[in-house]
Protein backbone atom coordinates (compact mmCIF):
# COMPACT_ATOMS: atom_id res chain seq x y z
CA UNK A 1 0.00 0.00 0.00
CA UNK A 2 2.70 2.66 0.47
CA UNK A 3 4.28 2.41 -2.88
CA UNK A 4 0.38 2.79 -4.15
CA UNK A 5 0.67 6.13 -2.05
CA UNK A 6 3.79 7.42 -3.12
CA UNK A 7 2.82 6.65 -7.18
CA UNK A 8 -0.32 8.73 -6.24
CA UNK A 9 1.84 11.79 -4.60
CA UNK A 10 4.49 11.56 -7.42
CA UNK A 11 1.31 11.77 -10.09
CA UNK A 12 -0.07 14.53 -8.17
CA UNK A 13 3.46 16.45 -8.16
CA UNK A 14 3.47 16.14 -11.64
CA UNK A 15 -0.27 16.92 -12.49
CA UNK A 16 0.40 20.39 -10.19
CA UNK A 17 3.71 20.86 -12.06
CA UNK A 18 2.28 20.44 -15.56
CA UNK A 19 -0.57 22.79 -14.99
CA UNK A 20 2.06 25.46 -13.60
CA UNK A 21 3.77 25.84 -16.66
CA UNK A 22 1.00 25.84 -19.12
CA UNK A 23 -0.86 28.13 -17.02
CA UNK A 24 2.34 30.55 -16.95
CA UNK A 25 2.55 30.35 -20.95
CA UNK A 26 -1.29 31.67 -20.89
CA UNK A 27 -0.37 34.40 -18.42
CA UNK A 28 2.94 35.37 -21.24
CA UNK A 29 0.21 35.58 -24.31
CA UNK A 30 -2.04 37.83 -22.15
CA UNK A 31 1.27 40.26 -21.39
CA UNK A 32 1.90 40.37 -24.78
CA UNK A 33 -1.13 41.53 -25.98
CA UNK A 34 -1.21 43.69 -23.37
CA UNK A 35 2.26 45.27 -24.11
CA UNK A 36 0.90 45.77 -27.73
CA UNK A 37 -2.13 47.80 -26.94
CA UNK A 38 0.36 49.73 -24.30
CA UNK A 39 2.59 50.19 -27.52
CA UNK A 40 -0.51 51.49 -29.30
CA UNK A 41 -1.53 53.89 -26.65
CA UNK A 42 2.13 55.23 -26.67
CA UNK A 43 2.16 56.39 -30.10
CA UNK A 44 -1.33 57.11 -30.88
CA UNK A 45 -1.49 61.04 -31.11
CA UNK A 46 1.99 61.51 -31.84
CA UNK A 47 3.14 63.28 -35.01
CA UNK A 48 5.07 60.90 -36.46
CA UNK A 49 3.22 59.84 -39.73
CA UNK A 50 3.70 62.31 -42.79
CA UNK A 51 0.33 63.00 -44.81
CA UNK A 52 0.99 62.08 -48.38
CA UNK A 53 -1.26 65.01 -49.49
CA UNK A 54 0.01 68.38 -47.51
CA UNK A 55 3.44 67.12 -46.98
CA UNK A 56 2.96 67.47 -43.09
CA UNK A 57 3.42 65.86 -40.26
CA UNK A 58 0.01 64.46 -38.44
CA UNK A 59 -0.96 62.78 -35.46
CA UNK A 60 -1.02 59.08 -35.59
CA UNK A 61 -4.60 57.80 -34.57
CA UNK A 62 -4.91 54.93 -32.81
CA UNK A 63 -5.95 52.14 -35.55
CA UNK A 64 -2.45 53.71 -37.26
CA UNK A 65 -0.49 52.82 -33.97
CA UNK A 66 -1.52 49.52 -33.87
CA UNK A 67 -1.08 48.66 -37.52
CA UNK A 68 1.98 50.26 -36.67
CA UNK A 69 3.10 47.87 -33.69
CA UNK A 70 1.66 44.57 -35.21
CA UNK A 71 4.08 45.81 -38.26
CA UNK A 72 7.32 46.49 -35.74
CA UNK A 73 6.52 43.05 -33.82
CA UNK A 74 6.45 40.92 -37.43
CA UNK A 75 9.17 42.48 -38.21
CA UNK A 76 10.97 42.40 -35.17
CA UNK A 77 10.63 38.96 -33.96
CA UNK A 78 12.75 36.32 -35.61
CA UNK A 79 12.30 32.70 -36.12
CA UNK A 80 14.08 29.95 -37.45
CA UNK A 81 13.28 26.40 -38.99
CA UNK A 82 15.43 23.49 -40.13
CA UNK A 83 14.62 21.62 -42.75
CA UNK A 84 16.67 18.20 -44.07
CA UNK A 85 18.09 19.12 -47.53
CA UNK A 86 18.75 16.02 -50.59
CA UNK A 87 21.64 14.11 -49.51
CA UNK A 88 21.57 14.69 -45.47
CA UNK A 89 22.39 17.95 -45.10
CA UNK A 90 20.16 20.17 -42.91
CA UNK A 91 18.93 23.59 -44.43
CA UNK A 92 17.74 26.51 -41.84
CA UNK A 93 15.27 29.11 -42.84
CA UNK A 94 16.03 32.69 -40.43
CA UNK A 95 12.76 34.64 -40.80
CA UNK A 96 12.40 38.71 -39.58
CA UNK A 97 15.39 41.10 -38.60
CA UNK A 98 18.53 41.41 -36.45
CA UNK A 99 17.91 45.01 -36.32
CA UNK A 100 15.33 47.36 -38.16
CA UNK A 101 15.74 50.84 -39.02
CA UNK A 102 13.46 53.21 -37.80
CA UNK A 103 12.62 56.97 -38.63
CA UNK A 104 10.47 59.89 -36.81
CA UNK A 105 9.64 62.87 -39.11
CA UNK A 106 10.99 66.41 -37.75
CA UNK A 107 8.56 69.37 -37.68
CA UNK A 108 11.47 71.11 -39.55
CA UNK A 109 11.37 68.26 -42.90
CA UNK A 110 14.47 66.31 -41.56
CA UNK A 111 14.22 62.80 -39.91
CA UNK A 112 15.51 61.11 -36.49
CA UNK A 113 16.37 57.41 -37.49
CA UNK A 114 17.29 54.16 -34.78
CA UNK A 115 18.10 51.13 -35.80
CA UNK A 116 16.04 48.95 -33.15
CA UNK A 117 16.06 45.32 -32.22
CA UNK A 118 12.54 45.45 -30.55
CA UNK A 119 9.51 46.71 -30.40
CA UNK A 120 10.06 48.24 -26.85
CA UNK A 121 13.09 50.01 -28.39
CA UNK A 122 11.37 51.42 -31.27
CA UNK A 123 8.09 52.41 -29.70
CA UNK A 124 10.48 54.14 -26.64
CA UNK A 125 12.47 56.37 -29.85
CA UNK A 126 8.80 57.47 -32.15
CA UNK A 127 7.17 58.25 -28.83
CA UNK A 128 10.12 60.42 -27.70
CA UNK A 129 10.32 64.42 -28.39
CA UNK A 130 12.63 65.19 -31.84
CA UNK A 131 16.23 65.67 -30.91
CA UNK A 132 16.84 67.30 -34.61
CA UNK A 133 16.72 71.04 -34.98
CA UNK A 134 17.45 71.24 -38.53
CA UNK A 135 21.04 72.70 -37.91
CA UNK A 136 22.88 69.38 -38.42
Amino acid sequence: MDTRYVRLAMLGVGLAGAMVLLSGDVLVKAQEANRAEDAAVRLAGRKIHVDKSTGKRRELSQQEARELVATLTAMTTRSERTAEAPGGAALVQLNGFDHVLVGRPNADGTTDVECVSSVDAAVSFLAQQPKSNGQE
